[in-house]
């Protein structure tokens, strides 16, 4: 009987163990960062273009965050700690003072993930 009572625990406490490795939140309430992740697509839609001057504003004006798409033609500005805002991303290929096309969006952040897009517009 004896035997029975410490199998029975011992199956209980592995069960128990497996729950928490299974489901590794049991106690965290961590969150994932949310997505803010930029594509930048060539004029008419059809691919991505790398290599793209990318400049994101506030709805002040004021320049929150620059880069350059990387070779999938995306800008991840998922690193930044943004408040709830409206922001205008704009892009210019090539990267200024030599650019020849531009596009921009406005885009609308809470914390929530979100996946902004620009089509390049034609050379100007």
């Amino acid at each position: 009987m004896k035997k029975k009572i410490v199998l029975l625990t011992a199956m209980l406490l592995i069960a128990i163990a497996s729950a928490f490795v299974i489901n590794e939140n049991l106690f965290s309430n961590q969150e994932e960062a949310p997505v803010f992740l930029l594509t930048v697509y060539k004029y008419g839609g059809g691919s991505t273009q790398s290599g793209v001057e990318v400049v994101m504003y506030n709805s002040n004006g004021g320049q929150v965050a620059s880069g350059t798409t990387d070779h999938n033609g995306t800008y991840d500005f998922s690193s930044g700690s943004w408040p709830t805002d409206t922001y205008t991303i704009k892009a210019w290929y090539p990267p200024r003072p030599n650019d020849g096309q531009f596009g921009q969006t406005n885009q609308y952040y809470e914390g929530i993930s979100v996946y902004p897009t620009i089509t390049l517009g034609p050379n100007y």
